[in-house]
């Protein structure tokens, strides 16, 4: 069932993310992974709002747009926090030799989404009892058969996915009435935002995601969700 795009819904959402911050406490806490999209920045304002204990992290793969860089800032000072960056290691970025092999195969461009953001993750979730996402259904087809909870094996960690059925005008609403920050580049075509070299603006009738990875016929993913 979707919730309608009110003031309830938000409450709501504030409600099950202290519930798991708090279910997880003795498990090693929750992290919240942001790539400022509009969901994220409602996970994190929802995160704000309630004063759960959620750690918030990004990842900085180093190809990111300049304007999802200032909307890393722009949110770090709309919440008054900042937001802790997930780098990868600098030889391991030296070994993929630059970026003509992303274009070459799936398996090359897989292999640099590892070590720019599955490797740095992997880190920052050592130890850690909930991986807070903002998953949505209405991504992909790849998502639909997702839950709400669901521990997953490939990383060995409860991931929590509190608005995989909200659509776009609830996402757009919430988005309104609190005022969050927005990466202007959601106003230039590009529902999903990835890194600089790897994302294009998508037209009115394609799927939000086949702006990623535009030149492969692969399930437009990079590793860190199950496609």
């Amino acid at each position: 069932m979707v919730l309608a795009p009110n003031t309830t819904s938000l409450d709501v959402l504030v409600r099950e993310i202290e519930t798991i911050a708090t279910e997880q406490l003795k498990s090693g806490g929750v992290v919240l992974t942001t790539s400022f999209s509009k969901e994220d920045q409602i996970l994190t304002w929802a995160v704000m709002e309630g004063g759960a204990d959620v750690e918030v992290v990004s990842l900085d793969t180093g190809y990111l747009f300049p304007a999802t860089r200032q909307t890393w800032e722009a949110t770090q000072l709309h919440f008054g926090r900042e937001i802790r960056a997930l780098r990868p290691n600098e030889a391991e970025v030296v070994s993929l030799d630059g970026l003509d092999r992303i274009y070459q195969s799936t398996e090359g461009r897989k292999q640099c989404c590892s070590v720019r953001k599955i490797q740095p993750l992997r880190a920052a979730l050592a130890g850690k009892g909930a991986w807070l996402t903002g998953l949505r259904r209405a991504h992909s087809p790849n998502r639909a058969a997702m839950e709400r909870r669901e521990r997953d094996a490939a990383w060995g960690i409860l991931k929590f996915h509190p608005l995989l059925e909200w659509d776009d005008q609830m996402l757009d609403s919430a988005v309104a009435s609190t005022g969050v920050p927005v990466n202007p580049l959601h106003s230039m075509g590009y529902p999903s935002i990835g890194c600089a070299p790897c994302t294009r603006p998508v037209l009115p009738h394609e799927d939000p995601r086949a702006g990623r990875w535009w030149w492969e016929s692969s399930s437009k993913e990079c590793g860190l969700h199950r496609g």
